[in-house]
Parts: structure tokens; C-alpha cells; sequence
């Protein structure tokens, strides 16, 4: 079986952002951690079992944020998981973590069982954004985390940013990216608010206002030239890295790579057809005691839906994807996969075609999500 992505999803937080529609929920008192692990547990010996010979590159643990379930518990899960796959050839492994809970002791602890890329969840250097996203921490305690990284030998931070947030200017979204890039971390996303239905202020119905479309619009490039200037390479559509500091495991979801999830709604593609796991802890842990999650009963592979979603998948890199390659790899030609939606893309402007290579254009980059749920 080919190298392999791991992905394990932890869903639980201290609170829940305003605008967090992830699969998790606020960590308790209770035995919700304890239930979950040896959930994962269970699925991680099974899915060895279906999966033999599966040998994992990267490892990614998600959430949720995994560091909130403390630095004890946190090893056991990794040390259940890990027992059951062949991590020998691991190059990269990934935590999340919010910087309110970042502090020696996790940090000593996730270096001892791997972790060597943090990804810190900054979102904003103002802290009255930071106080209406519902964040726990301040833009001070930020910088405080990022540094208690440097000093515990991190050397491969990757720092998050949103904009389109309500009550944000151009110029302020401007200095949250000068601010972050005098940090110097090695990787940046992103990322524009979006709200689904399971966010909590959505749910609240709580008056959001937005900043208009012309001006996220604004932000993104104005980001992506500062970044570029800087030396950070824009390689997908929301992160930017230093040559070489490149997300692997998150490249191999983009490159149609194997990967297997663990945990509640974690994905898994493997052997051509991809499941996703029940949302919600109970329904995951009751999914699992039974033996009826996804993948321990498979369904056929369905070549054609596996050729689009490729496509999608690699149009998020800036690289694009090459057409002769693509043909090559899934037996389908690029505009056998979506007939003539691929010339109304590039008449749009929203996509080009040279020389082999299908990608999108710059305009296309902001308006992404129109593209694929046209190929899709």
C-alpha cells in the first residue's frame, strides 16, 4: 500500500469560537475524553486490520483543539493510535493548538511523542476581533505562545489569520499581516469568515454584518502580495509557506494522495473511494462499539465521481493540475470529467488552460467555490 496521510480529529475546545462550525463541543468534567479515546483506540486496531501494510508519511492531529484535552491524555491517544501503524517513515507531524493552552508542558509533551510542526490558531492581533470571535486569548498571549514555541525548539510554525470579519478595515487586516510577518513563522494561512448553520452566532441569530464583498476581495490580494514580497510562496489558494515549509499532509489531500481519519467526521480516502465518519461524539462512539462506520463497510469505488474530485482537489493548487498526468492516473481526460463546463470556466476568466496545464486564474483564486460547485 502506498505512504500514507494520518489524521486524527479531537473535538473538543475550552469554547467554541462564534463562527465555528467544526464537529466539536466544550470540554467538560465528565468521562467525554476517556469515551472518545478509547473510541479512537478501537477504529485505530480495526482499520489497521483493513488496511494492513498501510505505512504512514504525516500525521495530523485536528480538531477541535487537541492541546486542550492536556498534555497526559493527549500522549495516551497518540501512543494507542500510533501502536497500531507502521509510523516508522513519519517526516511530519502536525498539532494544532490555540494559544491559550500552549505552554511548556504541552509544548515538551508533543515534542517527545513527534510533533515537529505546530500550527497556532492567532486568527487576529486585535483583541476586540479576537473578543467578538469569541477567542480565548489575547494578541499578546499570541506572541507569548509563538515565542514558547521558538523557545521549545519548534522549528516549523504555521500561524493562522481571518479577515472578512465584522468591524475589520483593509488597513487593520493589513497590520494583523505586517504584525505576523515580523514573527517570521515558516507557514500562514488564510482564511475568509464564513459562517455555517452550526455556528454558534448563527444559531443565536445574532446580527452579523459583514464587510463587503469588494473588500475581502481587497484583503486576499493585498495579503497575498505582502506575503509574496516577503518571501512566502502562495502554493494553494489560502496558505503561503518559505520554500520548503510547504503543509505535506495537507499537499496529499491535494494531490488525491491515501489518507486515513480517525475520530468523529474525519475523512479517510483509501483504496480509490473515500467515507467520512459520523458527526458528533455519541454517534461516533456508538458507530464505532458496533463496528458500523464507513469504512468497516466498504462501498465500490466509483471511478468517474473519483476522476472530478481529483480534479477540484488539485485546481486548489496553484500549480494547477497537468492534464496529460491527470489523464494517466484516472483514465479520464479533464473535459471528459466535466464536458463543456471547463471552456465556461476559462471564458469566465476564472480558469486557464496552457499549455497542458488547467489552473486557476488569479481572479479565479478569491472566487474558488464558484468554480468547483460548477465541476463538482
Amino acid at each position: 500500500m502506498p505512504e500514507s496521510g494520518l489524521y486524527i480529529h479531537i473535538p473538543f475546545c475550552l469554547r467554541r469560537c462564534a463562527y465555528c462550525d467544526f464537529d466539536s463541543s466544550v470540554l467538560g468534567d465528565g468521562p467525554e475524553v476517556e469515551k472518545y479515546a478509547d473510541a479512537v483506540a478501537i477504529e485505530s486496531r480495526a482499520s489497521s486490520s483493513f488496511l494492513p501494510g498501510l505505512t504512514v508519511q504525516t500525521a495530523y492531529l485536528g480538531g477541535g483543539t487537541p492541546t486542550a484535552i492536556g498534555a497526559g491524555p493527549l500522549a495516551g491517544l497518540v501512543d494507542s493510535v500510533f501502536s497500531s501503524f507502521d509510523t516508522s517513515a513519519v517526516v511530519e507531524f502536525t498539532c494544532e493548538a490555540n494559544p491559550e493552552n500552549v505552554d511548556a508542558e504541552i509544548l515538551e509533551a508533543v515534542r517527545a511523542f513527534g510533533v515537529n510542526r505546530l500550527s497556532l490558531g492567532i486568527q487576529s492581533f486585535n483583541d476586540a476581533l479576537l473578543g467578538w470571535m469569541g477567542r480565548l486569548h489575547t494578541a499578546a498571549e499570541a506572541v507569548a505562545a509563538y515565542e514558547a514555541a521558538r523557545i521549545n525548539d519548534f522549528e516549523n510554525v504555521s500561524l493562522d489569520l481571518m479577515y472578512g470579519v465584522p468591524g475589520q478595515t483593509r488597513d487593520g487586516w493589513l497590520d494583523d499581516v505586517s504584525r505576523l510577518i515580523d514573527l517570521e513563522p515558516e507557514h500562514i494561512s488564510t482564511y475568509c469568515l464564513q459562517l455555517g448553520s452550526g455556528a454558534p452566532l448563527v444559531k443565536e441569530r445574532r446580527g452579523i454584518n459583514l464587510p463587503d464583498d469588494e473588500i475581502a476581495v481587497e484583503m486576499y490580494y493585498a495579503a497575498k502580495e505582502v506575503f509574496e514580497a516577503a518571501g512566502y510562496r502562495h502554493y494553494e489558494i489560502s496558505n503561503f509557506a518559505k520554500p520548503g515549509f510547504e503543509c505535506r499532509h495537507n499537499v496529499n489531500y491535494w494531490r488525491n494522495g491515501e489518507y486515513l481519519g480517525l475520530g468523529p467526521s474525519a475523512a479517510s480516502h483509501v483504496g480509490g473511494a473515500r467515507y467520512t465518519n459520523p458527526h458528533g461524539l455519541d454517534a461516533y462512539t456508538t458507530a464505532v462499539a458496533v463496528g458500523r462506520w464507513p469504512l468497516a463497510a466498504p462501498e465500490p469505488s466509483d471511478p468517474a465521481r473519483e476522476a472530478r474530485t481529483a480534479l477540484v482537489l488539485g485546481l486548489r493548487m496553484l500549480e494547477g493540475v497537468d492534464a496529460a498526468d491527470f489523464k494517466a492516473r484516472y483514465d479520464f481526460g479533464v473535459a471528459d470529467t466535466t464536458g463543456e463546463d471547463i471552456g465556461i470556466l476559462v471564458d469566465a476568466g476564472l480558469l486557464e488552460h496552457n499549455g497542458g496545464v488547467v489552473r486557476l486564474t488569479r481572479r479565479g483564486l478569491f472566487l474558488s467555490d464558484e468554480v468547483f460547485s460548477r465541476l463538482i
